[in-house]
């Protein structure tokens, strides 16, 4: 009887990490929206450029 109560416990709280794991993805692509890779022209914009700054 207490191995079913501790399986099924278990199987709770992976239920309960996999929903929180969905969750922290949607946020995450929320937060951090996916960017399209720079096409060719902006690549040899940036390089061309006269305007070059450095962060210090």
């Amino acid at each position: 009887m207490l191995t079913w109560i501790i399986i099924f416990l278990l199987l709770l709280i992976l239920i309960d990490v996999v929903r929180l794991h969905k969750k922290i993805d949607k946020l995450n692509t929320h937060l951090n929206p996916v960017s399209p890779p720079p096409t060719n022209e902006e690549i040899e914009k940036m390089l061309t450029s006269k305007n070059s700054s450095y962060e210090k």
